[in-house]
């Protein structure tokens, strides 16, 4: 047994005074590694132990908090970053901008949306570097996207991706990294991920946990009972858990609710012969009630997309402004059967019996994937699945690892199934993000086959009846260009168009993260702290020093 497995197997949170910081996780940490750009087989949690963050999003205030960034200056088309002096590496190597010359480089190689509106870059000093935008830009876009950097390349490590094809630096699994943030990595096994205090952290004083684990507990209900041991874990980073749940916590469990701008939706395979039709698409939204899949799953935490049209529920109103009401809705709240049925006849499908058919008689339907061990995902695919099957196609609910379920899609084996729709954060806030996501879908390498039909001239209905030609992803990247929301508007009002009309994507549901942190034997921050809503509290608590071991 590995030093991690032992000490998760023996120490736990409630009722531990050895300084033990226990996470309660799903994933086999075995398979996970530190490449973030690796995104398939790298996992955030680990990252954010030992990478420290440019900046982060306070949804408490509403506003930016500063990490790795001492100064961040936007003068119009020039962003100037200042890095803090005392950011070092945890093998005691100065943190300088040469290493973040390589970590540009290798963002650009790997197709970041950073340089969706970035020209260029200079190198100013060791700490300093200017962004030079391709145009005018949104100032927030700006700060958005640097929430999502960690200072995680080191020069003399990742430099000989640099001249290396795209493929392959996206195939490489660091197993050993360099950490900048509040832990040095120490062993992962099947069980968990160890993690010890780094001494270089700028923040070190802040630091008082000897060891920090991630461990994994192979699902929902397992992390439940662990939280209900009260001496199993101290933590569990973003766990759902309905109303019934919660009652059997102990009080010293306690519940962060934080905006999470993502949720359940469905990703479709646009190279299917069934799901590549965008009637067949239309039908899919027309049959699912969204709000019987927000019953089932759990209403505590969750809620419907007024419209699916790739923009975060309660941010549609605002955005899509005087256009809002002239959106298909796909009835939120029914399930709209006629008219998907008139969809899939105007398509040449017939019903025979109780499922619809093409014209070579093959039915609609497949496996639909959802990920295993995350319990109100289970829940939610079954009512879609249900619904779908009733309505006449032919689908059967098939569970995966996380990882297996990642593989499916980049791999583009799969018809149809269950994805989230927003790419979460604080940046979903934006429309550029989430829209960008849902043509681009870098997380899947594309495996939606959207990517070249989101770079190609198309045709769709307009609001008046008639037709509107656009490129969907030259609208997405101008709303990056635009230097306010009034600017910005036009173009979001017109990729969310064709997001709803042409449903890359079909969002259903968001929700608020349930976070959970024990507060017998650590501090928490307080409820008016403006580091409460930041995610995540496990790690931001610790960076600025409102996570410690109660004296």
């Amino acid at each position: 047994m590995s030093g991690a497995a032992a000490l998760a197997g023996c120490v736990g949170g409630s009722g531990s005074d050895s300084g033990t910081f226990v996470n309660a996780y799903t994933g086999n940490p075995a398979d996970l590694h530190f490449n973030t750009s690796a995104i398939q087989n790298y996992r955030w949690p680990a990252g954010r132990a030992v990478f420290a963050p440019f900046m982060k999003y306070s949804f408490t205030e509403n506003e930016f908090l500063l990490g790795a960034l001492d100064d961040l200056e936007i003068d119009g088309e020039e962003v100037t970053l200042t890095f803090r002096d005392d950011l070092a590496w945890d093998d005691g190597d100065e943190w300088t901008t040469e290493d973040l010359d390589v970590q540009l480089q290798l963002a650009e190689k790997s197709g970041s949306s950073l340089w969706g509106y970035l020209d260029d870059y200079e190198i100013v000093d060791d700490k300093t570097a200017r962004l030079l935008l391709s145009g005018p830009t949104n100032p927030q876009i700006v700060r958005f996207e640097l929430t999502n950097f960690l200072v995680d390349t080191k020069a003399e490590t990742h430099e000989q991706w640099l001249d290396a094809d795209e493929s392959e630096f996206l195939r490489w699994e660091w197993e050993d990294p360099v950490a900048s943030g509040m832990f040095s990595f120490v062993s992962k096994d099947r069980q968990a991920f160890e993690f010890e205090p780094n001494p270089e952290f700028y923040n070190a004083d802040n630091v008082d946990i000897d060891t920090f684990l991630i461990d994994s507990y192979g699902g929902n209900t397992a992390q439940h009972q662990a939280l209900m041991s009260g001496t199993e874990a101290d933590a569990a980073l973003s766990l759902f858990a309905p109303p019934e749940i919660v009652d059997q916590f102990p009080d010293h469990v306690v519940e962060i609710q934080i905006p999470a701008k993502w949720g359940y939706g469905i990703v479709f395979n646009h190279d299917d012969p069934h799901f590549g039709q965008r009637e067949v698409r239309q039908a899919v939204a027309h049959v699912i009630d969204r709000e019987s899949i927000v019953e089932n799953a759990g209403p505590r935490s969750k809620f419907v997309t007024p419209t699916p049209c790739g923009i975060a529920p309660r941010d549609q109103e605002y955005w899509l402004d005087d256009w809002y009401d002239d959106f298909e809705t796909y009835g939120a709240g029914a399930s709209q059967t006629d008219q998907a049925a008139q969809l899939l006849e105007d398509a040449g499908y017939t019903r025979e019996g109780e499922t619809w058919e093409d014209s070579d008689g093959n039915t609609i339907g497949g496996e639909y994937y959802s990920p295993a061990g995350w319990t109100d995902w289970t829940t939610m695919s079954q009512t879609v699945v249900s619904q779908l099957n009733e309505f006449g196609f032919d689908f059967s609910v098939s569970t995966k690892p996380t990882n297996d379920w990642f593989s499916q899609y980049s791999n583009s084996n799969f018809a149809m199934g269950s994805l989230y729709w927003l790419p979460g954060g604080s940046r979903s806030s934006f429309p550029y993000f989430p829209l960008y996501y849902q043509l681009w879908e870098e997380e899947i390498g594309g495996g939606h086959n959207y990517r070249e039909k989101a770079d190609s001239e198309q045709t769709i209905p307009d609001r008046d009846g008639g037709e509107m030609t656009l490129t969907p992803l030259e609208v997405t990247e101008e709303i990056a260009r635009q230097s306010s929301d009034e600017e910005a508007r036009p173009y979001i009002q017109q990729a969310a168009w064709h997001n709803h009309i042409e449903l890359p994507f079909l969002g259903l549901v968001s929700k608020y993260e349930q976070s959970w942190v024990t507060d017998d034997e650590w501090t928490v921050a307080a409820e008016d702290s403006p580091n409460r809503q930041v995610k995540w509290p496990q790690f931001w608590w610790v960076h600025e020093g409102e996570l410690q071991p109660r004296t």
